[in-house]
């Protein structure tokens, strides 16, 4: 229902408790068969052997098994390896050399085997029994080449069956309303293992692990707010994107692949292939490689893994009852969790969606915002009397620097009416408050955060809060040495001017930045943009780029606001996740190119390996010159 607009105090709150809703379901999941429905998602002959293998990831080797098998035929596995657990000393890099090592000894059997086609060791006679009898010298060489390393999930998946409790029913519920097969809740367990705080190094996010550009046609995701992050909203974006996947390809087998590879691509494979079953046999353009081959085979060895824990008398987690409250007005996390008598940490578990900077006390929690509070608060006389102390009129500006030469630090904080310490708290600054040209330095607010509100007749006016350093979640690894969280790039507009009447700048495109992003900072179509700079309809930019914009509806601070908070978004989101915790250096060779390192060698986001290469060219690499490359730990 629509709230009647707040006039004391006592009505702030209590007109705007609008529901009371499940965060999941009630109770367990409700017993099913060990499959996926066969009408909607078949088990072709020609993946059976896939979903065997994955099933068997999933539910019998554990997470310290390390399965060297045949990338293209999974059935062919070669041998499992022990590994140590990640609390031992170097576990990674032991672990990393047992897999090479092992890898290598096949490959090397695999070779021979080529050259002679009489196996002659005991584990010659093993690995040769694996091919049939009729099989060439090529066949062995081919196999050489195609040796790889799958981890055993068995803990991890059995952990995300324990998780999905809290949500499955509502998650069927979700499906069903949109028309759509109820097994497709199952889907997160391979996105993530239900994992709400799932993040990906190149930033998917959230149970579905949606990415921020395809989250942003269904949810809100800027510096407050990710609505990936929150398990039922996302799941209501999932059916959307799964549905219309389904509407241009026709079959489920193939909308869930797209849900890994992308419809577009999904579209020139069907064209070129026609069934799911010729593309997963023959197709290999692109970036649909072994991750999206697999997918559709994954879905059905999770449902399948699942359903049977589920039915095996595993205790799950149980759902969160809540009632929802509409903001009336921008409020402080910190003041309204000490006057409801509740933890951060519990406003947090359920809003998932609210993000760091709202806990920190960067952010408010926003005006309108459906805020979640525990059942118990429902026709609570503590809400009936929330003081006009926690509410502010306007959100809080985000102001940054960005590093010159000569600056300091404290000649910044000087310049800026700010405190030494408060600008090394708000940046995560060393103590010596270290700084380097080209850096973007968040500027603390005021200690007056926007205007007072004026609530049953009293003015309140909203003291600042102070950003604290993030603590590491507990048992993890600290680095030997400093994290460099600032935002790096050009995040300036430059040479702003006034041509007809109308103010243009320049900008340099940064990584993660499209077209579509840019429009939206500047309310202004993609098309608008594409015109000014000559580019071809549907065409996008690259990092590196020059470009202009015109700032008709939007001031060139507040573009640069939105811009510097995107990007501190992506880092913050990045370091809650991952640790840099050495380097290795690379010598670029003839061939190279930045996408193809970042993606598949180096497999780290392209901001972060420019953090560490301030030099580094986008578009062009030069022959022989050295890359420092971030070795990175998952938290």
């Amino acid at each position: 229902m629509t709230p009647v607009p707040c006039k004391t105090s006592a009505a702030l709150i209590t007109s705007l408790v609008v529901t009371v809703l499940w965060i999941g379901q009630l109770l367990g999941p409700v017993p099913a068969q060990a499959q996926a429905d066969p009408r909607n998602f078949p088990e072709y002959k020609i993946i059976s052997t896939n979903v065997s293998f994955w099933e068997k990831v999933y539910s019998t080797y554990s997470v310290n098994t390390s399965i060297i098998h045949d990338q293209h035929n999974l059935g062919r596995i070669y041998a499992t390896v022990t590994l140590l657990e990640d609390g031992f000393p170097d576990a990674r890099k032991h672990n990393s050399k047992k897999i090479n090592q092992v890898k290598t000894h096949i490959r090397t059997i695999l070779l021979k085997l080529a050259r002679n086609s009489h196996p002659k060791t005991r584990e010659e006679k093993r690995i040769a029994a694996l091919f049939p009898a009729s099989a060439t010298p090529s066949a062995y060489r081919e196999a050489a080449e195609n040796i790889r390393a799958q981890t055993g999930l068995k803990e991890r998946f059995r952990e995300g069956v324990v998780r999905s409790g809290a949500y499955m029913n509502e998650l069927r519920r979700i499906f069903r309303s949109h028309g759509l097969p109820e097994d497709l809740a199952y889907l997160p367990h391979v996105e993530s293992s239900f994992n709400p705080q799932a993040f990906s190094k190149f930033g998917a996010a959230g149970m579905w692990q949606f990415t921020h550009t395809t989250g942003k046609e269904y949810l809100t995701i800027n510096y407050i707010i990710d609505e990936r992050r929150d398990p039922i909203i996302s799941a209501r974006a999932a059916a959307k994107f799964l549905r219309r996947n389904y509407e241009q390809l026709g079959s489920w087998p193939l909308a869930l692949t797209a849900y890994n590879y992308g419809p577009a691509g999904m579209k020139r494979a069907v064209k070129q292939e026609g069934s799911y079953e010729r593309i997963f046999k023959n197709y290999n353009k692109g970036h649909f490689k072994f991750a999206s081959r697999n997918f559709y085979s994954e879905f059905l060895a999770a449902v399948k893994a699942a359903k049977k824990m589920e039915n095996s008398g595993l205790e799950l987690e149980q759902p969160l009852r809540a009632v929802t409250v509409k903001m009336p007005a921008y409020a402080r996390a910190d003041k309204l969790c000490e006057y409801l008598g509740i933890s951060p940490e519990l406003l947090r578990r359920y809003n998932p969606a609210l993000r760091d900077p709202v806990f920190k006390g960067t952010k408010h929690i926003p005006k309108n915002y459906i805020l979640k509070l525990p059942y118990r608060f429902n026709n609570s006389r503590m809400l009936s009397a929330a003081p006009p102390y926690i509410f502010s009129s306007q959100q809080k500006r985000s102001k940054f620097y960005q590093v010159r030469s000569g600056d300091s630090a404290s000649a910044i904080a000087k310049a800026h009416k700010v405190s030494v310490q408060d600008l090394i708290r708000a940046n995560n600054l060393n103590k010596k408050a270290m700084i380097r040209v080209g850096q973007n330095l968040r500027i603390p607010t005021s200690s007056q955060a926007g205007a007072p509100v004026q609530v049953a007749g009293t003015t309140s006016t909203l003291p600042e809060l102070k950003e604290t350093k993030k603590s590491p979640p507990t048992g993890s690894v600290q680095p030997a040495f400093e994290q460099d969280l600032t935002v790096a790039g050009n995040l300036k507009v430059s040479n702003p001017e006034k041509r007809n009447n109308l103010l243009v700048g320049t900008i340099e495109v940064q990584p993660d930045e499209s077209i579509r992003l840019l429009a939206d900072w500047l309310k202004v179509t993609p098309n608008s943009i594409r015109i000014n700079n000559n580019l071809s309809n549907n065409s996008d930019i690259h990092p590196g780029q020059k470009i202009q914009l015109d700032f008709i509806n939007t001031k060139i601070a507040a573009f640069e606001e939105n811009r510097f908070d995107f990007h501190q978004e992506l880092q913050e989101d990045f370091f809650s996740s991952y640790q840099v915790v050495g380097f290795n250096s690379y010598r670029v060779k003839n061939g190279d190119t930045i996408w193809e390192l970042c993606r598949k060698q180096f497999d780290v986001p392209l901001w972060l390996l420019k953090k560490y290469n301030e030099n580094l060219n986008y578009t062009h690499l030069e022959l022989a010159s050295t890359l420092q490359v971030p070795i990175l730990k998952e938290i």
